[in-house]
């Protein structure tokens, strides 16, 4: 420990001193420009202003200053002799159209697809009969406290395929809280283990496809998952599961020797949804496809996937009702999914990318990544370069999601300037963006002011807080494993090389 912690002081010396020969260049106002632009926007963020208006309206004044004070050129703009103040605006503005068009063309398509597969399960109850059926296993388990667990691994093996974290736990709430208090397990601690069925992941989340998108490899979402993602999300399963019978044996006991009970509820009655056993398998189509396409070396991407799979289920569904009408009512559910998810979520990823090249275009970023990068290659300081670099950006994005309530505008701020870094450092992009989606995904469930969070809350009658204040011990540990396995990834034969050679020799075999 007294090695590492002087390595590390050296290494802040290390980084102190490269900060400082840059400002004798007159790099001192990019950094200074730099941090004032990202606290000006956290602090109108939590202040409750739009977060989509925010980064847009903040990231276009940015790219203005930064032209006129560092000349730094507009992002897409037409080479000039010389640019009037209109042709500036009008750039900007150009810039940012032609960022709706790439994401909506990209990622953005991508994600309403996704959401609006998962709306079409909701409408046909698809979703929420495996999730009944799902929890029957967990009434063969004696232990109370390991059913707890059962209940977590349960959850996580649904978010595969069910990839809204609120949508999820409500319907949990319905299926599986009503045996936890049946059980005569306490409902604020039912709660609070559903509340750590959190992280998202899987070929078809959102937030994956969207991490994909970040390291230039929208196309492998498959490959980032099985490769880097997948390793995270079975550490995190595997420690917390083990962590919850101890932890929470222990908080009840604790209650009750303090006279904190809040045990005044009523099991809801369970109800098992109308539609065919049959429809547990619709779920999981547009994983299956993604997977065997991966594996039979078939071009098939996340869009495809789920439109093939709604064509499918539309067959079967017409097969079940005799009624071409309603198929087109049906359709509806989907658009307007669509639709919700683009205002909630790629609305936010679109403004937040024009924030961070922004922020790329004032050189704050990149004269930290320079002076971070030069001594992640020095040695001694190479793995505590990248592992502060891991923890700093991931507590980062913990900290503003807890205090947002959600992790898509924080993890698409940062998320995107983290590629740079990591290539400085040497590693692959994959294993600095990870643990960034990773620590989102924490921070909102850590949040009191998340709306799973409140929903888990209404439904045991207590307070958000009470939840956080018995899950946020568990998180910390989660973080610490999500840190430790990504720095792992980061440092062993998964190098930025060996990315690009794979990316290539990937591209030959599909081609």
């Amino acid at each position: 420990f007294v090695k590492i912690y002087d390595s590390f002081l050296s290494l802040c010396n290390l980084i102190f001193a490269k900060i400082v020969s840059n400002f004798s260049k007159g790099f001192h106002m990019a950094i200074v420009s730099t941090l004032f632009a990202v606290v000006v926007v956290a602090y109108y963020i939590l202040k409750k202003y739009n977060p989509i208006f925010t980064f847009l309206f903040s990231g276009m004044i940015i790219l203005i200053f930064a032209f006129y004070y560092f000349g730094t050129p507009i992002p897409k703009a037409p080479s000039r002799e010389s640019a009037s103040f209109l042709d500036v605006i009008l750039d900007s503005f150009a810039f940012i159209t032609a960022t709706f068009k790439t994401q909506l063309a990209g990622v953005g398509l991508i994600i309403m697809s996704v959401a609006g597969f998962a709306a079409y399960m909701k409408h046909i109850n698809a979703s929420a009969k495996l999730a009944f059926l799902a929890n029957k296993p967990l009434g063969k388990i004696k232990n109370k406290y390991l059913i707890l667990s059962g209940t977590f691994i349960v959850g996580m093996a649904l978010k595969i395929v069910i990839s809204s974290y609120a949508g999820l736990l409500l319907l949990l709430l319905a299926c599986i809280y009503p045996v936890l208090i049946a059980l005569k397990i306490r409902p604020i601690t039912a709660v609070c283990v559903l509340s750590l069925i959190a992280l998202d992941y899987g070929p078809k989340d959102g937030n994956s496809i969207n991490m994909a998108d970040m390291v230039g490899q929208k196309d492998n979402v498959v490959g980032l998952f099985l490769n880097y993602q997948l390793w995270v999300v079975l550490a995190y399963v595997a420690v917390i599961a083990v962590l919850i019978p101890f932890y929470f044996a222990w908080v009840d006991k604790r209650d009750r020797a303090k006279g904190v009970l809040c045990d005044e509820v009523e099991a809801p009655e369970i109800i098992d949804p109308k539609c065919p056993t049959l429809y547990i398998l619709f779920p999981w189509l547009p994983v299956v496809f993604l997977f065997s396409a991966y594996f039979l070396g078939i071009k098939l991407d996340v869009v495809t996937a789920n439109f093939v799979s709604i064509a499918l289920v539309f067959i079967v569904e017409f097969a079940r009702h005799k009624d071409a009408k309603k198929l087109g009512e049906d359709m509806v559910v989907i658009l307007k999914a669509m639709a919700d998810i683009f205002v909630s979520v790629v609305s936010i990823i679109i403004a937040a990318g024009v924030f961070a090249e922004g922020i790329k275009a004032l050189g704050g970023v990149g004269i930290l990544a320079d002076a971070v990068g030069v001594l992640g290659k020095e040695g001694e300081f190479a793995s505590v370069a990248v592992l502060v670099s891991i923890v700093v950006l991931s507590f980062l994005v913990y900290g503003f999601t807890v205090i947002m309530g959600s992790g898509i505008a924080a993890f698409n701020a940062f998320g995107r300037l983290a590629p740079d870094i990591a290539t400085k450092l040497g590693i692959a992009p994959i294993t600095l963006v990870l643990p960034i989606e990773i620590a989102s995904c924490l921070g909102r469930a850590a949040s009191p002011i998340a709306g799973g969070i409140i929903a888990l809350a209404g439904f045991a009658k207590v307070s958000p807080m009470d939840i956080i204040k018995r899950t946020t011990p568990l998180l910390l540990i989660a973080m610490l494993v999500n840190i430790l396995v990504s720095f792992y990834l980061a440092k062993t034969n998964l190098t930025l090389e060996n990315e690009l050679s794979m990316a290539k020799v990937e591209k030959i075999i599909k081609v």
